[in-house]
């Protein structure tokens, strides 16, 4: 059975994030096997149309198809983004559809808003076309080491955690988990503890080598904002040595994770579950 993958973000009005979904794109074609066989082969829902065009659809007739789209953001929704991707695969006789959610946290745009763009998709799409969505991005065991692995290899005393942050308390709580299991500290952006009472605490305890790992995919507005902010603090602070990691999605590692997990689901799919629960964006399957 011959798959074709969708890469899905939240998407951003900053072009840095479609720029770094792109290149993240073709990282993942590229651990995929494909670039062997020519240019890279990549659908974006920004310009609805293939980066790079084959000679022949043939020569590419094992090639992987790494695509992105976006649930907001975009002139189309998730679901046309995605009607419209399969019917460009029409030609290239494939079989399943492998979206991939690039997200980190378990919010309402995975229980909710992806399920339903997803569910609106299927009743337009081809017959015959598997569409398969995986669990997402933070979720998988691959992500959570590829993490720790960067974590690990960066020179400080101590590594904080900077994420997002949630007004609900459950959401803050999976960070803080992911925090102990990585042997970091935690800090938010929107909520507390914010980012100076973490340095601040951790300067308490005798760390002078600060590392910041911001949880954020792409760089936007708020990495800007946490770039300026960790300015302000360095310069406050002469004696404390800070350094900002950039967002996880500019890794060229992210690519070979995250085609180690499509590579995984490549297996033939069955029909969803008539009894599963719509909300919960666990592997699932739908034949249109």
């Amino acid at each position: 059975m011959r798959t074709a993958y969708l890469l899905v973000s939240h998407g951003s009005s900053d072009p840095r994030h479609q720029a770094s979904l792109t290149r993240l794109a073709q990282g993942v074609r590229q651990h995929l096997g494909g670039w062997h066989r020519g240019a890279p082969m990549t659908f974006s829902s920004e310009s609805g149309d293939w980066r790079s065009r084959p000679p022949a659809a043939s020569l590419y007739a094992e090639s992987p198809i790494v695509g992105t789209a976006t649930l907001e953001a975009a002139e189309q929704s998730l679901a046309e983004q995605i009607v419209q991707f399969s019917r460009r695969l029409s030609q290239l006789d494939i079989q399943q559809l492998v979206i991939m959610p690039l997200f980190l946290l378990a919010g309402i745009h995975v229980k909710e808003d992806l399920p339903a763009e997803i569910s609106y998709a299927q009743q337009q799409l081809r017959s015959g076309l598997q569409l398969k969505c995986l669990s997402y991005l933070g979720s998988r065991p691959q992500f959570k080491q590829h993490v720790a692995a960067r974590i690990a290899h960066t020179e400080a005393d101590r590594c904080l955690l900077l994420a997002h942050g949630s007004r609900r308390p459950a959401g803050n709580r999976k960070l803080q988990q992911l925090g102990r299991g990585l042997n970091t500290d935690v800090a938010f952006w929107t909520v507390a503890p914010d980012l100076e009472t973490q340095i601040y605490h951790l300067m308490q305890q005798g760390h002078r080598r600060i590392a910041i790992a911001p949880f954020f995919l792409f760089p936007g507005s708020i990495t800007d904002a946490i770039t300026h902010r960790t300015e302000q603090i360095a310069e406050h602070l002469p004696k404390l040595s800070l350094r900002l990691l950039s967002p996880l999605g500019t890794s060229s590692d992210l690519g070979a994770v995250i085609a180690d997990i499509l590579q995984a689901a490549r297996q033939p799919v069955t029909d969803m579950n008539g009894d599963a629960e719509p909300s919960q964006i666990a592997e699932s399957s739908i034949t249109a």
